[in-house]
This record gives C-alpha cells, sequence and structure tokens, in this order.
C-alpha cells in the first residue's frame, strides 16, 4: 500500500494559498482518477483510496501534518519507503516540480511536522516550486492566495506532476 499526502491548510480561507499547493495538486490528481474525499477520523483527514494507494489531507493545520500521515501510515499499514508528501517550495522557480527520495524539511514546518512524528526524514517528498518575494515576509508570502496567472502556470504543469505521481506509485521512477 502507498500513502500520498497533499500538504495545505484546512479551511475556505486558506484554499487558494500557496502554501496548499499540495491539497491543490492532490485534490485534482484524485478527482481525475475519479475518486472523492471522505474525512477519516482514524486518519485525522480527508482519504481517497484505490486498491493500491491511499490520498490523504491532513485536516489538522499545516504545522501538525505529522500526526495525520503517522496515524494513516500506522492505519493502512503502510512503510516508510512507500509515503510520498506533496508540498510547496519556496526555493524553486514557481511551477517547477521535483520528486526527492528523501531529504530535509528545507524549513517547510509541515516537513518538520512529518519528520518529528515519523521520526525519520527516510519518505519521498515532490516538491512544487511557488518560488518566493523577498520583498514580503515568507509566512505571509506562503499564506496569500495565489494571482491568477499562477494558477494558469500550475495548471500548465498538472498532467506533468500527475504523470510523476503515477509514476512514484507503480513504482517505475527514479528515487
Amino acid at each position: 500500500m502507498k500513502l500520498v499526502v497533499g500538504l495545505g491548510n484546512i479551511g475556505d480561507s486558506y484554499a487558494k494559498t500557496r502554501h496548499n499547493a499540495g491539497f491543490i495538486i492532490l485534490d485534482g490528481y484524485v478527482a481525475e482518477k475519479g475518486l472523492v474525499f471522505n474525512y477519516s477520523k482514524y486518519c485525522k483527514g480527508e482519504v481517497a483510496a484505490t486498491q493500491d494507494c491511499v490520498f490523504l489531507k491532513p485536516s489538522t493545520y499545516m504545522n501538525l501534518s505529522g500526526g495525520a500521515v503517522k496515524s494513516a501510515k500506522d492505519f493502512f499499514g503502510v512503510q516508510l519507503e512507500d509515503i510520498l508528501i506533496v508540498a510547496d517550495d519556496v526555493e524553486s522557480p514557481f511551477g517547477a516540480f521535483k520528486l526527492k527520495k528523501e531529504g530535509g524539511a528545507k524549513g517547510h514546518n509541515g516537513l518538520r511536522s512529518i519528520e518529528a512524528s515519523l521520526g525519520t526524514k527516510a519518505y519521498a517528498r515532490l516538491w512544487i516550486g511557488i518560488s518566493r518575494d523577498n520583498r514580503v515576509p515568507l509566512d505571509q508570502y506562503v499564506l496569500a492566495p495565489f494571482k491568477a496567472e499562477e494558477l494558469e502556470k500550475l495548471k500548465e504543469e498538472e498532467d506533468k506532476i500527475y504523470q510523476v505521481i503515477d509514476e512514484w506509485i507503480l513504482g517505475v521512477t527514479n528515487v
């Protein structure tokens, strides 16, 4: 069993913010597969599933995502190497994406929470570049809504990002 987690903050006020890139990507991916998210108290979040993969959007806030990831991992018996976290990345150009086998949190509090809950950095992550505007404090930047042209750019990259997720689930990636 695989576990793909999109990171974001719950609530309408956060729905289209840069920090919710993980939720936005996972929402689109799950919809394209004809699946529907439903709340699971056991996983502390919204879950959709196939026979081979569980998709999770934690209902904790971003900085507490680790508890939901650990709960889903334990509930479904997922191994560490079968976890993929989809998260925003301020260090990468907007619209760029990169699959990594493991690594650091890059200052991302959601990833820090996951590392603390799992006790390791040994899980895959798919970084979605949201760039950064150094004229704006980081917390304000990531919690600001996407500009219309940014959402368009993200939409243009969706198919490629979905293909990376498909390949990771099938185990045919180079990471």
